[in-house]
């Protein structure tokens, strides 16, 4: 067996990261994302009330096509699914928006309602969209459309 140099180790000198590198990394994973959650989360918000408005512009489509068959519309209590061959908003069991239709228009877009057949559509959230329940989409006969706030505000388009 050879003599061992003096300047040699017994032990190779093993190779990692210091406490302070590891800090500095778990550092600038916190600061992307503190940035990168909030722009997500608005993204997913703005997703969510995109399918509604969607929904609504579909329904009002579907509504239209009715009108033809039927010479009418649906009345306000009628149940969407039944009334309306087509309608199907999907995300069951746990709807982000439950849907409804106001049979005639009472002008809730702030503006008159009209004197001859007309309905009003509305898309409200529910608990499973993590909206606010009060804020309230709508889509009349006219094709105006507004936003209810949840602090009563009533915003004209969306």
């Amino acid at each position: 067996m050879a003599a061992r140099r003096p300047h040699e180790r017994r032990f190779p000198r093993q190779r990692g990261l210091t406490l302070v590198e590891i800090m500095v990394v778990i550092a600038i994973l916190a600061i992307i994302a503190a940035i990168a959650i909030p722009i997500y989360s608005n993204y997913i918000k703005d997703a969510k009330i995109g399918r509604a408005e969607g929904n609504l512009v579909l329904l009002s489509t579907l509504m239209e096509r009715y009108y033809q068959n039927n010479n009418a519309y649906p009345a306000s209590q009628t149940l969407i699914a039944n009334a309306i061959p087509g309608w199907n908003p999907g995300n069951n069991p746990n709807p982000l928006f439950t849907y409804a239709i106001q049979n005639p228009d009472a002008g809730v877009c702030n503006v008159a309602a009209p004197s001859g057949p007309s309905y009003s559509l509305s898309a409200t959230p529910t608990a499973a969209s993590g909206l606010p329940t009060n804020e309230v989409f709508y889509l009349d006969s006219l094709n105006d459309r507004c936003e209810v706030l949840p602090n009563g505000t009533t915003v004209v388009g969306w």
